[in-house]
């Protein structure tokens, strides 16, 4: 298959409406955007389960939305933003037909995206797929080294790809290399599906990635998350039940190093250096495999942001791997002191900027989550999906949420409609804030400024 054959829209007006021209912390312009079709043209389904390119300039996500390149697949599928060139194209796509495709990922450059798919034309319930939107080339990543798809399909919810696109990580209850797991009837973590897996898509051999640090299979005992493996393929974060390493209390964070074959406790800290007394969530690592944020409660032992109280924490954590420290990430200051630890899904950039999503209470007694920015040594954490008045939005974002490797570009869904002032179609969109350094062409600029 040819790129010729690929389904994709050149829109260069693809984002139609700016927020404004931000101050970054670095002091530089950034422009906050809502992502649609074309001018006046707003996607007609939700749009979901985004992630950003390590590089900043892509942007993936899933979409009921058919209008996005014209197709009249009735589902969801994959799409990709190049924000750069303004390019929208179904990833979910062979021979101009669009299919399934749920929860994908980009890698660094944006030339290759890995997906979920339930489709029988490539095996049995869910399997991941990789596309090279270079080439138009669609590989099955669940497939063992003989090219087998996972016989009891994968993990409907996670896959994580490298920068390069070489390594997908993929979760299943089948057995990939003949490591042996989990006696049948034990129990498993929420999210968790087998164990956990990482193709190389070069060379087709499957290594195992939930390896206890004696080197025994995990036992069907992690879950994979989003943001799992590091840029370079070499780090796979993940949430055990179990302790993977002597000595760890049950239900932490780890880091799998798949070349030194190394696991590696990161929810701990100087105080606490056998894990948290409470359950980690939710770790993501950065692309460069320094940094790991995961969510924690206050009372695990793990610090507090000001160092005396519980009420000061987010209820999410930075551990810096190279140098040892774990910090709490403050409560954002908007919220109220009674809303400490309610802070989850989190992505984190090679600078340790993190941008996370946590309940704020926007109306009333509802609370629903609003997307922040916490970066290390510039104060306290802000929040990023605002209206044009600074207020939070009148709906649930950052369900789902990516960094690029610099900080500079994020991305997140939101369900509100108060955002943009042309947004009426009730549906959950895809926000960017991205600093214009990051993009060469500028497609922004014919947009807002022109």
């Amino acid at each position: 298959m040819n790129s010729a054959s690929i389904l994709r829209t050149p829109a260069r007006a693809f984002v139609v409406w700016a927020m404004a021209m931000m101050a970054a912390p670095a002091h530089a312009a950034f422009i906050y955007a809502r992502l649609v079709p074309g001018a006046g043209i707003e996607p007609n389904g939700t749009s979901t389960q985004v992630d950003m390119s390590s590089g900043g300039r892509t942007v993936v996500f899933a979409s009921t939305a058919n209008n996005w390149v014209g197709d009249t697949y009735n589902g969801t599928r994959a799409v990709a933003v190049d924000l750069d060139t303004g390019v929208v194209e179904a990833v979910s796509e062979v021979g101009g037909s669009v299919f399934r495709g749920e929860s994908p990922v980009v890698s660094g450059d944006g030339r290759y995206v890995a997906f979920l798919t339930i489709n029988p034309a490539y095996g049995p319930n869910w399997q991941v797929l990789r596309k090279d939107r270079e080439t138009g080339a669609l590989e099955l990543a669940s497939a063992d080294a003989g090219g087998q798809p996972a016989s009891t399909g994968t993990n409907d919810n996670t896959v994580s790809i490298s920068a390069d696109g070489r390594y997908v990580a993929f979760q299943t209850g089948a057995s990939m290399t003949g490591m042996a797991g989990r006696a049948a009837g034990s129990s498993v973590p929420a999210g968790s599906s087998g164990e956990i897996y990482v193709k190389d898509m070069a060379t087709g051999q499957v290594e195992m990635a939930s390896v206890m640090s004696n080197g025994g299979a995990s036992g069907s005992n992690c879950s994979l998350e989003p943001h799992a493996l590091s840029g370079n393929g070499r780090y796979l974060a993940m949430l055990c039940s179990a302790p993977m390493v002597a000595g760890a209390t049950s239900g932490q964070a780890y880091v799998r190093d798949l070349q030194a074959n190394t696991t590696e406790l990161v929810s701990r800290s100087t105080s606490a250096a056998s894990g948290s007394s409470a359950f980690a969530y939710r770790p993501a690592i950065s692309p460069g495999g320094r940094f790991v944020s995961f969510q924690n409660r206050s009372y695990g032992g793990l610090g507090y942001a000001d160092g005396a109280s519980e009420t000061s924490n987010s209820g999410l954590y930075l551990r810096d791997r190279q140098a040892g420290t774990t910090t709490a990430i403050p409560r954002p200051p908007i919220m109220p002191s009674n809303a400490y630890d309610s802070c989850a899904v989190s992505a984190v950039s090679d600078i340790g900027s993190v941008v996370f999503h946590c309940n704020f209470a926007w109306t009333g007694v509802a609370a629903y989550p609003q997307v922040f920015l916490y970066v290390p040594g510039a104060g306290m954490p802000e929040m990023l999906s605002t209206t044009a008045g600074g207020g939070p939005g009148n709906g649930p974002a950052g369900d789902s949420l990516g960094v690029n490797a610099s900080g500079l570009s994020m991305a997140w869904e939101s369900s509100a409609s108060d955002i943009d002032p042309d947004d009426v179609n009730g549906a959950s969109d895809i926000f960017v804030l991205v600093e214009e350094s990051v993009l060469s062409d500028v497609i922004f600029a014919d947009a807002f400024e022109g």
